[in-house]
C-alpha cells in the first residue's frame, strides 16, 4: 500500500483519467468493436459509422485498433485520415496513405508507382494473419472518387489472398455522402462502404455510464504491467475497503446530468465532457482518499461545473 500510495504521488498528473486520455469501453465502443469484429472474418467487410462532434468518434477508432493488437497480433492496422480539401487526385491520395503509413523509403513518382507501392505496403503490413484493419477517420472528407480508387486499392490487395476490413468514422456529413453515391447511382460503392451505417452515441443512460465506471474500476490498468486498476490507482486506501465507482454510478449521473436539458441527454453527453467530469471528480476527492471514503454531492456538483463551464 505505501508504495502504491508513493506512485500516485508521482504519477498522479500523468494517469489518464487525471489527463483525460482514457480510451473506455463504452456501451456505444463495446458495440461498434463487436461488430467489426464479428464482421471480420469475411475476405472483404466494412462498417460505416457517423456521429455529432466530441461523441467519441477518434476513442472509438482506438478502442478498435487497441482490440486488435491485443486479440489478432498478426493482423495490421492502417489508421487513415483523409486530406480536408476540396477536389481529389489518385496520386494524392494515394501518396498520403503511404505517408501515413510511414513506409520508411521514398513514395514512388508514377501514378503506377504509387499504386504498386501502397499495394506491397499493405501486404507487408498484413502480418501473419493476411488481414488489414483500414481505420479510417473524418471518413466524410472522402470524395466519391477517392471512394473509388480506394475500392480498387483494396481489390488488388484482396486478390492477393489478404483480408481487409474497413471502417468508416465520420461526422453528420456522411449521410450526405452516401445520398450523393445514391443519386450518381454507384451501387458499387455503396455496397462495398455504406451497407452497414450506424449512429455512434455519446453516453444517453444511466446504465451506458455504469458501464464507464466498471471499466475504471475491473477493466483498465495503470500504470503498465503493474496489476492496478485505474480506480485502485486513484483511491488506493477506499478501493482497498471495498470503494468502486461503478457502485457510485447513480450517484455519479444524476449530479452529471443536473445541469443538463433533456435534448442533451437524448442525443448523448460526449465522451470529452465525460473525460472531464471524471478527472474533476477524481482531482476533487483525491485529498479524502480513506477507507470510508464517500462521494460528497456538493463536490460532485463543483466537478461538473469545473468540467462544463
Amino acid at each position: 500500500m505505501d508504495y502504491l500510495i508513493s506512485e500516485r504521488e508521482r504519477l498522479w498528473d500523468l494517469h489518464p483519467i487525471i489527463g483525460e486520455a482514457a480510451v473506455l469501453p463504452s456501451t456505444s465502443i463495446q458495440d461498434a468493436v463487436g461488430a467489426i469484429m464479428n464482421g471480420s472474418r469475411k475476405t472483404r467487410f466494412s462498417h460505416a459509422f457517423w456521429a455529432d462532434p466530441c461523441t467519441g468518434k477518434s476513442s472509438c477508432l482506438d478502442a478498435i485498433e487497441d482490440h486488435i493488437k491485443e486479440f489478432h497480433p498478426g493482423s495490421g492496422v492502417l489508421f487513415y485520415e483523409p486530406m480536408k480539401e476540396d477536389g481529389s487526385a489518385e496520386g494524392r491520395l494515394l501518396e498520403d496513405m503511404l505517408l501515413q503509413m510511414e513506409i520508411g523509403a521514398p513514395i514512388a513518382r508514377t501514378l503506377a508507382g504509387k499504386r504498386d507501392q501502397l499495394t506491397r505496403a499493405l501486404l507487408a503490413l498484413a502480418g501473419a494473419d493476411l488481414h488489414v484493419f483500414i481505420l479510417i477517420d473524418e471518413a466524410q472528407e472522402l470524395h466519391v472518387q477517392e471512394l473509388n480508387w480506394l475500392k480498387g486499392v483494396i481489390n488488388k490487395v484482396v486478390k492477393k489472398r489478404v483480408k481487409v476490413t474497413t471502417v468508416l468514422m465520420g461526422q453528420r456529413q456522411l449521410l450526405d455522402r452516401v445520398e450523393q453515391l445514391r443519386r450518381a447511382n454507384r451501387q458499387d460503392l455503396l455496397e462495398r462502404f455504406f451497407k452497414r451505417v450506424l449512429e455512434f452515441t455519446g453516453c444517453r443512460t444511466k446504465d451506458d455510464f455504469a458501464t464507464l465506471c466498471e471499466a475504471i474500476d475491473t477493466k483498465s490498468e495503470y500504470p503498465e504491467a503493474s496489476g492496478w486498476t485505474y480506480t485502485q490507482f486513484l483511491f488506493p486506501r477506499a478501493y482497498a475497503a471495498g470503494f468502486r465507482l461503478q457502485a457510485q454510478a447513480s450517484l455519479l449521473w444524476e449530479a452529471l446530468i443536473a445541469s443538463r436539458s433533456a435534448g442533451d441527454i437524448e442525443r448523448g453527453v460526449p465522451m470529452q465532457d465525460l473525460a472531464g467530469y471524471l478527472a474533476q471528480v477524481c482531482i476533487l476527492h483525491k485529498d479524502l482518499d480513506a477507507g470510508e471514503m464517500q462521494l460528497s454531492g456538493e463536490l460532485l456538483a463543483k466537478a461538473t461545473r469545473e468540467a462544463f463551464r
